[in-house]
């Protein structure tokens, strides 16, 4: 390294990270004909509270566990003659790419007010993005941040 390439200082670090920095990859699907109980049983299962639902590649929905749980108390389950099904209850999913900012995500997730964006490259399902994961990146950053300072 010359005199002239010096690193940058901690303060001037990334504050913006990429999508693919920050979203899960460990993805959990789930087609649309599945019962919204067996949704919910999936997502106690692997600790989840999204799920993507799989029908085609392009037609890209998400299910939430509060939509589910909504659903199942709006249909008087289990007086109702048949179960809600995924199909019902999932949404259009907000989808952005693996390189995009982490703040475009979040703007996209304010705009559309889901807590949740997919995350696609080159047509592909590689990640999922929450409120939760958006939050945590910010806090890290923030007590990086607060831990080069001195008093």
């Amino acid at each position: 390294m010359t005199a002239s390439e010096r690193p940058a200082r901690p303060d001037t670090a990334d504050d913006d990270p990429t999508v693919r920095s920050v979203m899960s990859t460990r993805l959990v699907g789930i087609v649309p004909a599945a019962t919204a109980h067996v949704a919910l049983r999936l997502m106690a299962a692997r600790e989840v509270r999204h799920l993507p639902v799989v029908d085609s590649l392009e037609h890209r929905r998400v299910v939430s566990e509060a939509d589910l749980l909504r659903e199942l108390l709006a249909s008087h389950w289990p007086f109702a003659v048949a179960p809600p099904r995924v199909e019902d209850v999932a949404r259009p999913a907000v989808v952005v790419r693996p390189t995009d900012r982490l703040s475009t995500a979040a703007r996209a997730m304010h705009r559309s007010g889901d807590d949740v964006v997919l995350v696609e490259e080159n047509g592909a399902l590689v990640g999922m993005l929450t409120a939760a994961d958006v939050i945590s990146a910010a806090a890290l950053a923030t007590v990086r941040g607060d831990s080069g300072r001195s008093s």
